[in-house]
């Protein structure tokens, strides 16, 4: 039987997992789900195509309409990526200064890309998304920290993945938290399956574990306030992961595991293997989602350190 994709959208999910033995306390299985593998090589493709698949349902975004939206990151390389293939235009807003190599990337897409002031940081790239949205005829702003449809791509997808891989013999599933969409759809999915879901920040901006923003050195994590989407409360735990340590992740699946995987992968992989040394979890699988693929990343000085 032919096994032929329709388009790129198409190939937005179904990530594996592969056991990470050489990582793995004795004693605990350690798997690690590739969100690397969708095609713009993040886990930010299923954010990216149900908001804007939600958006054309709802009569918000018109064929040949514009999707605007704040990122500086693998959220936008996302947008990038789908909507060129869906016909739409897109225009992306994001502090200044971000690397001139992945503001290739998203140009390469036909993305337009505006920038703001770097002390207004992501809060005023909103602000200047939401008015160009509201500007341009056709336009919608996807608004991924309040939008329910990030979250449940999420739920629909990267839980259920993992429950049915695992024929649901799992009991932690570790996740990144930046715009909270993977952390929502887990924790609402997981929440009648008794497992635990553990939410990862950086540790030099600690908000959702109560503590004040901050400049940090993992790109993906921590957008320096709390997600409207994520209630902090749905998650078993919250881990606090420091640049240095996110940096040792990285190199760790490199050269132990063979993956070359970005610093949120470094940060989340840290704090799955600070779970499963606890000796309580003794005989326990623990799955960590890991979100980001390497090579946007290397001219970051958090992967000079790690690589």
């Amino acid at each position: 039987m032919a096994r032929i994709a329709r388009d790129v959208a198409w190939l937005v999910g179904h990530t594996p997992l592969v056991e990470l033995q050489a990582l793995a306390p004795p004693g605990v299985r350690l798997l690690g789900k590739l969100e690397a593998y969708n095609p713009s090589g993040s886990n930010k493709d299923r954010a990216a195509l149900a908001m804007i698949r939600s958006a054309e349902d709802r009569g918000y975004l018109p064929p040949g309409g514009t999707i605007v939206e704040c990122s500086s990151g693998d959220l936008g390389l996302a947008i990038a990526m789908i909507g060129s293939r869906l016909g739409y235009q897109v225009v992306l807003t994001m502090p200044e200064f971000q690397p001139e190599s992945r503001l290739a990337m998203l140009r390469a897409f036909g993305a337009k890309i505006e920038t703001t002031p770097a002390n207004d940081g992501m809060r005023g790239a909103m602000r200047r998304a939401e008015q160009i949205a509201k500007h341009t005829d056709g336009g919608v702003c996807l608004q991924a920290f309040t939008n329910r449809a990030n979250a449940d791509a999420h739920q629909e997808g990267t839980a259920r993945e993992i429950w049915q891989d695992t024929d649901g013999l799992v009991d932690f599933v570790v996740v990144p938290v930046g715009t909270g969409g993977t952390a929502a759809g887990c924790a609402a999915y997981f929440q009648d399956r008794d497992v635990a879901v553990v939410g990862v920040e950086p540790a030099a901006s600690p908000v959702l574990s109560g503590g004040d923003p901050g400049h940090h050195d993992i790109p993906g994590l921590g957008a320096g306030f709390l997600p409207d989407i994520l209630a902090p409360g749905d998650l078993a735990e919250i881990a606090r992961i420091a640049d240095a340590e996110a940096s040792e992740g990285v190199r760790a699946l490199a050269r132990t595991e063979g993956l070359l995987l970005g610093p949120a992968s470094g940060a989340v992989v840290q704090a799955a293997v600070a779970v499963a040394r606890r000796p309580a979890n003794h005989g326990r699988t623990v799955v960590a989602v890991l979100p980001d693929r390497a090579e946007r990343y290397l001219e970051h000085k958090s992967m000079r350190r790690g690589i």
